[in-house]
């Protein structure tokens, strides 16, 4: 995967909260604008999968709290149209929380994109590097996912990691050792407000 140029993460991380403001007043992101009415970089234009994470400050000083999560393990339109569409889902529909309702609370929060390479398959979840891999499970008829900085913010070994995706695909905390259960592996280049700060 070809990293983005600095220039052109922060643009990314702009146009994902002006497209979140939008959405809650009206006001037309000037970012997606400017990329619609110029010449759209190339690098925007790649159809990756993608997620959009929201995190609010905890109680805890300099912890990070989920407040929203959406995306796309394969991609569907270019992407800069993924992001701009994906940040407002995670903002007003993961279903686990209530919808960001003010641009006070969008002040609040830190917005996180992670751009994905293609999944591959693996023969089994032993070839897994924590942190280095994002984790894609089918098993039973049920799916979960993990993007690579999930294991590594919540400090969970393989194993851990494995059984809590399992807990969210709606399984039994062993299921993943299941012979029939399939395992793909993606990488993520991620994009945060924090380091753009």
């Amino acid at each position: 995967m070809t990293r983005l140029k600095k220039a052109n993460r922060i643009l990314l991380l702009k146009l994902a909260r002006e497209s979140i403001a939008e959405h809650l007043v009206g006001t037309l992101s000037v970012t997606y604008r400017e990329l619609t009415q110029n010449q759209v970089p190339e690098d925007f234009l790649t159809e990756n999968g993608v997620f959009v994470t929201l995190k609010k400050k905890d109680s805890i000083p300099e912890e990070l709290a989920l407040r929203g999560c959406i995306g796309n393990i394969l991609g569907k339109y270019p992407l800069y149209e993924s992001i701009r569409r994906l940040a407002v889902e995670a903002a007003v529909e993961d279903p686990r929380f209530q919808p960001v309702n003010s641009i006070e609370e969008l002040g609040s929060l830190i917005i996180e994109i992670s751009i994905l390479t293609i999944p591959k398959q693996i023969v089994s979840y032993k070839e897994i590097v924590v942190g280095r891999d994002g984790i894609l499970l089918h098993c039973q008829g049920h799916t979960a996912v993990f993007l690579p900085q999930v294991a590594v913010e919540q400090e969970w070994s393989l194993e851990e990691t494995l059984t809590h995706l399992s807990l969210k695909a709606g399984l039994g905390v062993k299921a993943w050792k299941d012979p029939y259960c399939q395992f793909h592996v993606f990488q993520a280049e991620i994009l945060s407000e924090l380091d753009s700060q």
